[in-house]
This record gives structure tokens, C-alpha cells and sequence, in this order.
């Protein structure tokens, strides 16, 4: 009987400490699978811009200009990946602590550390953004795209109160 008060203990602990998560699902499609895309897709469009023969291109202009064009819509795909869609990560929390990770290393941080969180909106979607006190391993800001339930979640680890 002790054991099994014991495991019944154990059990209403973890059910307290199970995090839930704060950021979209869709942060996995945006975070994966948009930049391998189109990364795919405008490489295999400058491979192909390349590797054919001008003569065989039939482009109304010459050849150079179309693959210069193709090379500098890549690199600018490249810089807008980089600069906004990979900084984005997943968050998940428990009351006394975040979790963030980038699908490939998860750090944990104390809500305390958050010294502010601010919202904003980019291509038509809402971002949070949790400002450490102190740059951490992802930066000093950590930018996610919020789950629908993210304003309750706030709420009931008393972070927001609105």
C-alpha cells in the first residue's frame, strides 16, 4: 500500500511539471520546411539556368543576365531565411520554467530570466518575443509563433495577468 501512494505522489508531481507548449505547430513547417524548400527550389533553378547551353535557353536577352538575376534572388533567399524564418523557435513551459529549442538542442530557463516579452506581427502573423537578462545559447531574444491557447497558458502560469 505504501508503494502505492508512493507512485500516486510521483504521478501528481509529473502531471504539475508537464510542460505545455507555448509555441504553433506550424513552427516546424516554417522552421523546416519552408527554407529546405525553397532553398531546393532555387538551386536546382540556378543549376538549371547554368548547366543548359545558352543556345538552348531562347531567352529574349542574354543568358548572363538571366543567371545573375537567379543567383541574387537565391542569395536573398538565403539572407531572408537566415534573418527572419530561422530565428524562430519552439517554446514549451511548465510554471516555474521555459524550454526552447530549435529541433535540435533544448535549453530550460527559468521564468525569472525572462526579463520582458513583447509581441509583433511580421507577414501577417503574431510573434512573441521573450527577452532574456543575459544572452543564452539562442540569442538574447527567443522568437516563436503562439499556440491559439497561448494568452491562457500566460495566464495561468500568472505571467500575464490580461
Amino acid at each position: 500500500m505504501g508503494s502505492t501512494e508512493h507512485s500516486s505522489e510521483q504521478n501528481n508531481a509529473a502531471e504539475t511539471q508537464r510542460s505545455e507548449c507555448l509555441s504553433s505547430n506550424s513552427t516546424l513547417f516554417y522552421r523546416i520546411f519552408v527554407p529546405v524548400f525553397g532553398t531546393v527550389f532555387f538551386l536546382g533553378f540556378v543549376l538549371a539556368l547554368n548547366l543548359i547551353p545558352e543556345d538552348d535557353l531562347y531567352l529574349p536577352f542574354p543568358a548572363w543576365w538571366a543567371r545573375v538575376a537567379v543567383i541574387i534572388i537565391l542569395l536573398g533567399w538565403l539572407f531572408f531565411v537566415k534573418t527572419t524564418i530561422w530565428l524562430l523557435k519552439r517554446v514549451d513551459a511548465t510554471s516555474e520554467h521555459f524550454f526552447v529549442t530549435n529541433y535540435w538542442h533544448t535549453v530550460r530557463y527559468p521564468w525569472h530570466d525572462a526579463e520582458q516579452i513583447t509581441e509583433s506581427k511580421r507577414l501577417g502573423r503574431r510573434l512573441v518575443h521573450l527577452h532574456l537578462r543575459a544572452p543564452g545559447r539562442f540569442g538574447r531574444v527567443i522568437s516563436f509563433l503562439p499556440a491559439r491557447h497561448y494568452d491562457e497558458l500566460m495566464k495561468n502560469f500568472g505571467i500575464r495577468e490580461n
